[in-house]
């Protein structure tokens, strides 16, 4: 049997990634930060922003040329800020909430 991932509220993995594609792709805002969120919070990060950088070449790209080259580099300020453990404001989330309406 697979490894099933599951968020910290009982939602599967893959249908929270499939969720927040979806979102982004009918312009739904706050339901995609509400599924990255959940990714987030569930440690799951480095999958979202994977499929962040997926879904800036698969859904924007020729819409929005260097929106691949933003997200990369929101991710690498989302990297950073989340290297500062005493932080417990998270400033890492700005990029990442930046990254998901952008």
């Amino acid at each position: 049997m697979k490894h099933q991932i599951i968020t910290k509220k009982g939602y599967s993995g893959p249908e929270v990634i499939s969720a927040i594609q979806k979102c982004i792709r009918r312009g739904w805002e706050k339901e995609a930060l509400y599924w990255a969120l959940e990714l987030y919070e569930s440690n799951y990060s480095e999958w979202l922003w994977k499929r962040l950088r997926i879904i800036s070449s698969e859904d924007v790209g020729l819409a929005e040329p260097n929106i691949s080259s933003e997200i990369w580099a929101l991710y690498c300020m989302f990297r950073e800020a989340a290297k500062n453990k005493e932080d417990k404001g998270e400033p890492q989330r700005l990029f990442l909430a930046h990254a998901v309406i952008k």
